[in-house]
């Protein structure tokens, strides 16, 4: 019978069990110094927790395995059979606290991913929060001027049109060599420089189209829709759409249009219960885009319909009853209609009309 020489067997275990303590002692190490370089780093988290998992299960395989090559060779197996079930439990703990950090930090590291996206998205909706405000605030500016204008132009035209009528009466009954009559031919001129200054106060008044372009109309919707998939998961609600196969271009300003749009679909949602539906659709034709949006929800009495657009009229408990004549309010910015179509207990569908060309009126 061939036997072999202990002493090698016991070097390389040892050896092997005091690198293995080394190199997770080294991890252990390098992470620590990444985590305090980045504490909120969930990736540097994880390797500082698996590291030191690491560390305790290196420990705890270098006393048992030289622990218990010292006592065998020096003749206590006895002792080492005792000691070795404690020792493997041990080790089998380590490797399951080692296998759930890593699947725990695993699944961390999926919301981690989660909330990077949400907070990209975060930072797009507060950017497209941030040029509504400018928009805003650009068409209250627009419209103070609009109206100044208005009133400037209404405030002088009268009396404009009795100077001019005075002036023109004057030069009919002078004389050519009558030097008041260049006095009124001068106040004729003068009058005329009104007119026209009265007609460009007029054409700013009206002139609208500075805050709009012309955008797909569909593609606003879809843009809506997802910012509000979550509400619809939450809430168990079904959304079925069906978009124009071609792009419904318009003429509009497409950040305040998706607020009107977006607060119609919150009303369709919260009138909507669980695995209730929300059929979306787009259409265009000639002269017009048109967007319907009909809900299974609880509907609407025709008292209620009838005052939907009334100021500071609600139906919600703490509501402001602002949000559909704001609603309505932007409809009319666009020269659009909306329409309302509503029955207790079998939902309600509102039909919103845009012109394509922001010059004509619909119909």
């Amino acid at each position: 019978m061939i036997t072999l020489p202990v002493f090698p067997l016991l070097f390389v275990d040892i050896l092997g069990s005091a690198l293995v303590l080394l190199l997770s002692w080294a991890t252990f190490i390098g992470s620590r110094k990444l985590l305090a370089h980045d504490p909120e780093n969930a990736l540097w988290l994880f390797f500082y927790w698996l590291a030191l998992a690491l560390v305790a299960f290196g420990l705890s395989r270098a006393l048992g395995h030289i622990v218990g090559n010292i006592l065998i060779f020096a003749g206590q197996g006895k002792w080492w059979s005792q000691v070795l079930p404690y020792s493997g439990g041990l080790n089998a703990i380590l490797s399951i606290v080692i296998a759930s950090v890593t699947l725990f930090f695993h699944n961390i590291q999926k919301l981690y991913r989660r909330m990077e996206a949400d907070h990209r998205h975060m930072e797009v909706t507060s950017h497209e929060i941030l040029t509504l405000n400018r928009e805003m605030e650009a068409l209250v500016m627009e419209r103070t001027m609009s109206e100044m204008a208005l009133g400037i132009a209404d405030g002088i035209r009268n009396p404009l049109h009795v100077i001019g009528g005075f002036s023109h009466r004057l030069l009919k009954k002078t004389a050519e060599d009558d030097p008041a009559r260049n006095w009124a031919l001068a106040i004729a001129e003068a009058a005329k420089r009104l007119e026209q200054m009265v007609v460009r106060f007029e054409s700013l008044a009206q002139d609208k189209k500075k805050f709009f372009s012309q955008e797909d109309l569909s593609k606003i919707v879809q843009d809506i829709l997802e910012i509000l998939e979550a509400v619809f998961e939450r809430r168990r609600v079904h959304l079925v759409t069906a978009f124009h196969p071609d792009p419904v271009y318009t003429q509009i300003n497409k950040h305040i249009l998706k607020v009107a749009i977006a607060h119609l679909l919150r009303n369709a949602l919260e009138a909507t219960p669980a695995e209730g539906k929300i059929h979306v659709s787009t259409a265009m034709d000639m002269t017009h885009a048109s967007l319907v949006i009909q809900d299974t929800g609880r509907g609407m009495s025709p008292e209620v319909l009838n005052r939907i657009f009334e100021p500071y009229f609600t139906t919600k408990v703490g509501g402001t009853g602002l949000g559909m004549v704001f609603v309505r309010q932007i409809m009319d910015e666009h020269r659009g209609t909306i329409n309302l179509e509503s029955e207790v207990g079998r939902g309600t569908m509102v039909t919103i009309r845009l012109p394509v060309r922001f010059g004509e009126t619909p119909m």
